[in-house]
């Protein structure tokens, strides 16, 4: 089971929710890409039973997409697994190489301000009506990981086999 978001100029999906003059659309499928423009996240997203939510959303550029591998991006994960456990935070991917955005939604005492990843863009801060957000899993991995092609947390990954610095060079 997948589940695939996209940012959109109307409302399309399983389930939508208004951001500004964009809408932020949902899908639950098999593995086929719903809409051209969907990016694959955490399955454990999309929950219409879900409370109302702020979010912090990074969708950069698909022309200018980071590997999963990038130091920033494996630092933004590293960070998350050290901050308060969100209520749910993802990345997304369009392929099985490229860190294709994230989204965060602190949870209790947690601040959108704390969202990791915006050392990679500037992110997008969303209110998101009830009916939409769920909850994900733990934020799991180990220290350092290789990308096996499925968004995080509830991808699969596997230990990587040297260090990579973070972008200021210091082992977190």
């Amino acid at each position: 089971m997948s589940c695939w978001f996209a940012l959109l100029d109307a409302p399309a999906g399983d389930l939508s929710a208004g951001a500004g003059d964009r809408v932020l659309a949902g899908w639950v499928e098999a593995d086929r890409r719903p809409h051209p423009l969907a990016r694959r996240c955490d399955p454990a997203l999309l929950d219409p039973t879900g409370a109302a939510a702020r979010i912090s959303l990074l969708w950069p550029d698909v022309q200018r997409l980071p590997l999963y591998d990038d130091p920033a991006v494996v630092w933004a994960r590293r960070r998350a697994r050290a901050l308060p456990r969100p209520r749910c935070a993802t990345t997304f991917t369009v392929d099985s190489r490229h860190w294709a955005g994230s989204l965060w939604a602190p949870g209790p005492g947690g601040r959108l301000d704390d969202d990791p990843f915006r050392l990679l863009g500037t992110p997008l801060l969303l209110p998101v009506e009830a009916g939409f957000l769920g909850s994900s899993t733990a934020l799991v991995g180990p220290a350092q990981e290789r990308y096996a092609g499925a968004p995080w947390p509830a991808g699969s990954v596997a230990p990587a086999r040297t260090a990579v610095p973070t972008p200021s060079g210091e082992r977190p």
